[in-house]
């Protein structure tokens, strides 16, 4: 019976460990991947949402219960992100100069 208690103990420490490291870390489940690695059909969809753009990087989360690639690149100067499903559904497209001008409208709120 004490072996029992013992587990039981073992088994919640292990999991309140768990749960602080994550709020302590953050819930960042986003992973860098080598654009090798991107399915086809993401990287032929961030191409078409962009003409003439050149892919840099990508990173890989999980949204949902599905695979979606945030792939960044150049075109003309400017840099982009494109949010792509694993099928080659694009999600999102933002330019870089417009998340810091987004970012740049919430400091003028102080």
């Amino acid at each position: 019976m004490r072996l029992w208690y013992v587990i039981v103990v073992l088994l919640l420490t292990g999991v309140l460990g768990c749960s602080s490291l994550k709020l302590a870390f953050g819930d960042d489940d986003d992973y860098a991947v080598p654009l090798s690695e991107v399915p086809e059909a993401a990287l032929e969809a961030a191409r078409s949402a962009i003409a003439g753009i050149t892919l840099t990087e990508a990173e890989m989360e999980q949204k949902g219960g599905c695979t979606v690639y945030e792939i960044e690149g150049t075109a003309d100067g400017v840099q982009y992100e494109i949010e792509v499903t694993a099928a080659g559904k694009v999600l999102e497209v933002e330019r870089e100069d417009e998340k810091e001008e987004d970012d740049d409208d919430h400091d003028d709120d102080d």
